[in-house]
């Protein structure tokens, strides 16, 4: 399966070579798992047009320096070259390769074609139809190499009415049902923050159905073309309200923190500045333990709350009984004693506490990387542990084009005077052009 020797590294996917133009969130999510399972990811990217992981726009205003655009960034250095300082893609290319080449030229296409050739796989997520224009997308790479595993996940899939529109996380979420249910009681959907949660979602779909492709390959000796619609990916996250619908004609509507089938369950206020603890109570046994905790052992007895169908009718009033009890400790004294007796409970973290959490502390979740253009910083870890050869997580994300001279020389043996042309030509490079859009 492999393209190339691994040279003795362990990890699961060493010596798969695969391809991406993987962008803004979802894609860079299923190229971090495959590049922490061992592949190595080359980034094809372009001097003449911005990756949306790197940044919009080819000059940031100043003025927005100080605002939201300006946080996209390390230190919110917006000068020259902030591209290699943006958050989002410094997190989710760690460890890849960047080389830069004009697909709209006939000297970048015929060099992406040869990088097919010694490649394994190529995602992309681009709109449909856009890989079609540049270079002709499945049709034409199947044709150059007839191995490779190809997974395509546009927002809407590649065919049907909606295979054209654009389409971000937000707007997968709403499509698919996900936003009307995540909401509060009571509460219209507009009162609810978008999470994003169809972007990460969809790349975990793409690295696993690679994976699977790869799998697949070793059997019939073919590549294959992977169809992914981001939006379907995120519809299973609601599908019990699906099948809610579809077996009992019953429209569930928005719940907050609560549970269909626990009660207590959601987030409560503790002592503290805008200090919560959230808890969840699986069966009457736990609830028990639960009123005990909190000072108030006759609630187990009451006839409102003795059974969780009782506690399901009477929530409101479950709920101001249990608010008005934990405030009286801090999130991590709840945690501690309730998890002590069988309580299902955990402190609703603010980010910058999560780094000198326990459990991540011990596990070592968090890994300091260093960067030519911005210095160290704490990254989350890897999303699996393998024993047998851990994921990368001293290698930081590439700079635009940092790659080409070994990729395009070293890989492919491309003459110095050609790679000078190349150069001359702007179909490769390391700073966007003046024009980059």
């Amino acid at each position: 399966m492999t393209a190339f020797d691994p040279g003795g590294d362990p990890r699961p996917l060493a010596g798969v070579r695969i391809l991406s133009q993987a962008i803004v969130w979802a894609g860079p999510t299923g190229t971090l798992i495959l590049s922490d399972l061992g592949a190595e990811v080359i980034e094809v990217e372009s001097i003449q047009h911005f990756t949306p992981t790197r940044g919009n726009v080819r000059h940031v205003p100043p003025e927005q320096a100080q605002g939201p655009m300006g946080a996209s960034f390390a230190n919110r250095d917006i000068s020259e070259g902030f591209w290699n300082r943006r958050n989002s893609f410094n997190y989710a290319s760690r460890g890849h390769k960047s080389i830069t080449l004009d697909l709209r030229s006939e000297a970048g296409r015929e060099l992406f074609f040869d990088l097919a050739r010694v490649s394994d796989a190529y995602i992309e997520n681009n709109a449909a139809g856009v890989v079609d224009r540049l270079y002709g997308g499945w049709e034409a790479l199947s044709q150059v190499n007839p191995r490779l595993v190809m997974a395509s996940f546009p927002g809407f899939g590649l065919s049907g009415p909606y295979r054209h529109f654009k389409g971000y996380g937000a707007t997968m979420e709403a499509i698919a049902g996900h936003t009307m249910l995540r909401g509060y009681r009571g509460e219209p959907p507009s009162e609810v923050s978008a999470t994003f949660h169809g972007d990460p979602n969809a790349g975990a779909h793409a690295a696993f159905a690679i994976i699977a492709g790869l799998m697949a390959r070793e059997r019939t000796g073919r590549g294959q073309l992977i169809e992914i619609s981001q939006s379907e990916a995120v519809a299973h996250h609601v599908s019990y309200g699906f099948m809610d619908y579809s077996m009992n004609r019953r429209v569930q509507e928005p719940q907050g923190n609560r549970d269909p089938s626990m009660s207590p369950c959601g987030v409560f206020p503790a002592a503290g500045d805008d200090a919560w603890i959230a808890i969840a109570v699986p069966d009457d046994a736990a609830f028990g333990a639960l009123a005990a905790e909190l000072g108030l052992p006759g609630l187990a007895d009451d006839p409102r709350f003795a059974t969780v169908v009782a506690r399901k009718r009477n929530e409101e009033a479950l709920e101001a009984l249990v608010a008005g009890a934990t405030a009286s400790a801090t999130p991590a004294e709840w945690m501690e004693r309730l998890q002590a007796v069988g309580v299902p409970a955990a402190v609703v973290y603010h980010q910058p506490d999560m780094f000198d959490d326990p459990q991540l502390v011990a596990r070592g979740f968090f890994a300091e990387i260093g960067h030519p253009t911005i210095g160290s910083y704490l990254y989350p870890g890897a999303m699996a542990q393998f024993a047998h050869g851990p994921a990368d997580l001293e290698t930081p994300a590439p700079t635009l084009g940092q790659h080409n001279e070994e990729i395009l020389q070293g890989l492919l043996g491309v003459s110095d005077a050609r790679y000078q042309q190349l150069i001359d030509d702007d179909v490769i490079g390391t700073v966007y052009l003046e024009d980059a859009r």
